[in-house]
């Protein structure tokens, strides 16, 4: 399902750059209203934004609630997915401003053990996961991500299970963004600075920032205020039990309030003791040969400016800055579906717009259309279940070939359906099972309707044929 995000990532590529600084720009109540009339058309239950410019809180706003009840405010912390992966990078940083670390190394220098497989010489190194260069496929590196591990797991153990994974490419040659490069990065740090990546996060760059309600683990993340988002199921949300991955939190799974964000985003404008700016402003600059991703960011085409977006099963994001007119957004949200992800980023798109002095257009509609189309697919099945129920009950004599064919052929079709679908989408089910829970709801009705059906026409013989004698 991340295949969603880089699709919005594609479309923000192509923004023309922001001027903060147009005469008409956009009065704060034009701002609220517009997050508002969004969040109602997206029916999100809960949300914060934070726009700084100059080094100056110039909008901070909140709206709705959390799965709790609880009012959001400026503190309330959220899940903020990949929004995690630029702090990733500046930890990374100070560990090369430290000389702990050397971007042109092998990683098997600071992961021994850790192995892979492929077809060319060339090694993968650490700029290469930091650029998503590492030849890894999307579908190997989702294996290892996003599981539901709250009991304080390691790192270590998601590496193990990657460890010995199979090149798709070679090593600097193809972009796949994927969540499993920073993964192996937070190995790394663990390795280098000899302490869990939460520790050395949370000293190192939350508590120097005053990031006072960010927790990358599970039970520090619980006592800043994290509670489950909302899951959306045709397009309403539906409150999640949560998901907390303790082994993600360098890739996604670190939680944070705008009010800390809006701290970080600060620092990434203006620098400060964590990174000399000769460093900063090597993660600050786009890359060269037509690419669109360094060090943690996304980059601009046109505009040239850093930003990313992020997610989980049940909260989104975006944030972007611009270094040349000291301006900076946050936008996070607490509700997720992999076929709304464009939603958020329409509102940060607009949001950039009114900032711009420019009219940000109708949003789009919400559209919900795959999730009907297979709903109805399912009770056009269910019918003909039904249907062949009875046909069968009313049939004396079944001709047993023929039965036992296509009950064995429905019976392996049910077998081999979703494994059949996670193959052909390019995404494995316990993907589709988190992203797109409604779907996945949909497809196990489906497979247990051909399961009836086969089960019907491989017994119905057995018992109306000898019933016939």
């Amino acid at each position: 399902m991340k295949k969603i995000l880089i699709f919005s990532a594609i479309i923000l590529l192509l923004l023309p750059p922001f001027s903060p600084s147009a005469e008409k720009q956009a009065t704060p109540q034009e701002i609220k209203e517009y997050v508002e009339e969004a969040l109602a058309i997206y029916k999100i239950p809960g949300a914060s934004l934070a726009i700084i410019e100059k080094g100056e809180l110039i909008f901070h706003e909140q709206w709705g609630v959390t799965s709790a009840g609880a009012a959001v405010t400026v503190d309330t912390p959220f899940l903020i997915g990949s929004l995690s992966k630029p702090i990733t990078s500046l930890a990374v940083m100070m560990l090369v401003e430290e000389g702990k670390i050397k971007l042109d190394d092998p990683i098997q220098t600071y992961l021994p053990s850790f192995r892979y497989q492929s077809a060319s010489s060339k090694p993968l190194t650490v700029l290469h996961l930091l650029e998503h260069t590492s030849g890894m496929s999307e579908f190997a590196g989702l294996k290892v991500t996003d599981n539901d591990q709250t009991s304080g797991e390691s790192i270590t153990q998601a590496i193990t299970e990657l460890s010995d994974v199979a090149l798709s490419h070679e090593p600097g040659e193809v972009y796949e963004y994927h969540s499993a490069n920073y993964l192996l990065l937070g190995a790394i740090i663990e390795a280098v600075a000899n302490e869990p990546f939460s520790e050395f996060a949370n000293s190192r760059i939350f508590t120097p920032l005053g990031m006072k309600h960010t927790a990358a683990e599970y039970k520090k993340a619980a006592a800043v205020g994290l509670v489950p988002g909302y899951e959306s199921w045709f397009g309403r949300p539906v409150k999640s039990s949560g998901l907390y991955d303790d082994t993600g939190a360098s890739y996604g799974y670190i939680a944070s309030s705008t009010n800390d964000l809006a701290a970080f985003l600060t620092f990434m404008l203006a620098g400060g003791e964590l990174l000399s700016e000769q460093s900063l402003g090597l993660i600050k600059t786009p890359p060269e040969d037509g690419k669109t991703y360094s060090y943690g960011w996304h980059f601009s085409k046109t505009g040239g400016f850093p930003f990313h977006g992020g997610a989980t099963p049940d909260f989104r994001g975006e944030m972007f800055f611009i270094p040349e007119q000291d301006v900076a957004a946050v936008l996070l949200t607490n509700k997720y579906h992999a076929l709304e992800d464009a939603q958020v980023f329409y509102i940060m798109n607009g949001i950039r717009s009114l900032l711009n002095g420019e009219n940000p257009g109708k949003l789009p509609s919400p559209s919900h259309s795959t999730q009907w189309i297979v709903l109805g697919i399912t009770v056009f099945l269910a019918v003909l279940t039904v249907v062949h129920f009875f046909y069968l009950r009313k049939k004396k004599i079944i001709n047993k070939i023929m039965s036992f064919s296509v009950g064995s052929a429905s019976l392996l079709l049910a077998a081999v359906f979703i494994p059949l679908f996670a193959y052909v989408s390019g995404n494995p089910w316990k993907s589709v099972k988190l992203f797109a829970p409604d779907i996945a709801f949909l497809f196990y009705c489906l497979t247990a309707i051909i399961a009836v059906n086969g089960a019907m026409a491989f017994l119905s013989p057995l018992f109306k044929n000898k019933a016939a004698q």
